[in-house]
């Protein structure tokens, strides 16, 4: 499928750096002056209008051969809408339609064309297909799309409108948009205005291989798969505008897009792998990018990384609070390259393995928890908060720059905002417990750190292990014990760590002065 993409990998990039958060959105307008009505029934497919020609009728299956705008109503157990490869200036009206089609897509959008989908204002429309509409369960079905609309390879199309439209995906895809190609030219989906209802049981919600732009509108989304997916650049919202309002009430991953880019919006996630993910395993040597310049991201995983990224991930702008599950393979911000923080609202808290985080603050932050060595993968670590705990984070002031109630039981938290200072202290508190962070900015270590990382971890004052310590044993190497037996004291008891650096060995705590600045929570 990827072979598709190759030749336009460069020149697909430039456009997607060009269209994401660009601009201002067209408001959802087409000529609704129809050249053709048509009214479907289980029996067939009735026409009215001012001409007879520009569209053909088998049945059920509708199919339009030429430009002009055509409104569809009527319910049918089994019919379908087919637009013609290579015809342009479609309109498609839904005004109150209710269509299953068995072996193939509700509509389909051939190669090279251009359609609007608009949902007609005030309709209920509803789109299905049946599980045979799966090539890959029922290969003997030549017919199957895989889609419930589906949006062949060159083909533009938009849905749009301000009425609202259910889909629900028994065979695999709920939308599939197809790729940019060398004979069907440029490819992209864009979605705006309506309120759009997906089910995807089988596979993932809204499927394109080339450019998504959700730029406006209501979407609820529950899939088996992915929610919102795009091989090449997705973009969520615009520059400007109040953008999309996102509900994903359950996926396997949130949105994912090679070039991610989420410029407004209002989105929730609830995820049981990453919420956002910047990757295609189809693509080497490519440069993946997530940038977060608006709107609010509220998310939360139960298996994966909040925001994984396997290049950079930027954030500018925009509120994000995203959780994870607090076992050590989960990380709430997760980058193979820089992890940049600049500006918005950021609390990213759960899980950490402690394989730390490539952080640059140009906005302070303040982390609090482990950074270090985490544990094994899928193993629950001990909590700053619990689950469902109210919590602040105040400054020295005792002024909250920021409140609210916890997922998810988290050992790690980061937060960043405009009114964090660099240098200044924060106290995160969650009923009687309180832990104390000093706010970073520049690049910030976060990980593979002695004794667990930042702050209160078992490193010096300042962050860093002690001047002799270069990381490692002499020449690299650890030390062999003879017999491979670990060596006893004296009197087979244990050394007693210094006071306020562990237990003894009667397993009480040490002596000491009786205060800490980390308060375990109950």
């Amino acid at each position: 499928m990827m072979k598709k993409l190759m030749p336009f990998l460069c020149t697909s990039a430039l456009a997607l750096s060009l269209t994401a958060c660009a601009g201002t959105i067209n408001n959802s307008t087409a000529d609704t002056a129809s050249n053709a009505t048509f009214t479907f029934t289980d029996s067939g497919v009735t026409a009215a209008g001012e001409t007879d020609t520009g569209y053909e009728i088998d049945g059920t299956a509708l199919t339009i051969t030429s430009s002009g705008t055509y409104t569809v109503s009527g319910s049918c157990a089994d019919g379908s809408i087919k637009v013609k490869k290579g015809t342009t200036g479609v309109t498609l009206v839904l005004d109150g339609l209710t269509l299953t089609s068995e072996n193939t897509a509700a509509i389909t959008c051939g190669k090279s064309s251009e359609v609007t989908v608009l949902v007609s204002d005030g309709t209920e429309n509803s789109l299905s297909d049946t599980e045979q509409n799966n090539d890959d369960n029922y290969p003997e079905n030549e017919n199957a799309e895989n889609a419930v609309i589906k949006c062949k390879d060159g083909s533009l199309v938009t849905l749009c409108g301000d009425g609202e439209l259910t889909i629900t995906a028994n065979g695999k895809n709920g939308i599939k948009s197809g790729a940019t190609t060398d004979e069907d030219g440029e490819a992209s989906l864009t979605i705006r205005d309506l309120t759009l209802n997906i089910d995807a049981p089988v596979n993932d919600a809204i499927n394109a291989e080339q450019l998504l732009n959700v730029e406006s509108g209501t979407l609820t989304i529950d899939a088996a798969d992915d929610a919102i997916h795009c091989d090449l650049g997705l973009n969520i919202g615009a520059d400007g505008t109040d953008g999309p309002t996102i509900d994903i009430t359950n996926c396997c991953e949130g949105l994912e897009g090679a070039e991610l880019n989420v410029c407004s919006g209002d989105i929730t996630i609830n995820a049981s792998d990453d919420c956002l993910n910047a990757a295609n395993s189809d693509l080497t040597d490519y440069d993946f990018t997530m940038t977060i310049s608006g709107g609010a991201i509220d998310a939360y995983t139960s298996g994966g990384d909040g925001f994984d990224s396997n290049g950079e991930l930027t954030i500018t702008g925009g509120t994000v609070i995203v959780w994870t599950a607090n076992t050590a393979d989960n990380e709430p911000l997760d980058a193979d390259g820089t992890i940049t923080v600049s500006g918005g609202t950021v609390l990213a808290a759960g899980g950490s393995s402690g394989m730390g985080m490539n952080l640059e603050a140009t906005q302070p932050c303040v982390i609090y928890g482990s950074t270090g060595f985490g544990g094994m993968p899928g193993s629950t670590q001990s909590s700053l908060i619990a689950a469902d705990a109210d919590f602040t984070i105040e400054d020295a002031d005792g002024n909250a720059v920021y409140s609210g109630t916890a997922r998810c039981g988290a050992n790690f938290i980061l937060f960043s905002s405009a009114d964090v200072v660099a240098d200044s202290a924060y106290t995160l508190k969650a009923g009687d417990s309180s832990t104390e962070g000093t706010a970073q900015s520049g690049m910030v270590s976060t990980g593979m750190g002695v004794g667990g990382g930042f702050p209160g971890g078992g490193q010096k004052p300042d962050g860093e292990p002690p001047e002799s310590f270069d990381g490692q044993m002499p020449n690299g190497e650890k030390p062999e014990l003879p017999d491979g037996e670990v060596p006893e004291m004296p009197s087979g008891e244990r050394p007693t760590p210094p006071s306020g650096q562990g237990r003894s060995a009667d397993g009480s705590a040490p002596a000491g002065d009786g205060t800490s600045d980390t308060t375990p929570t109950a």
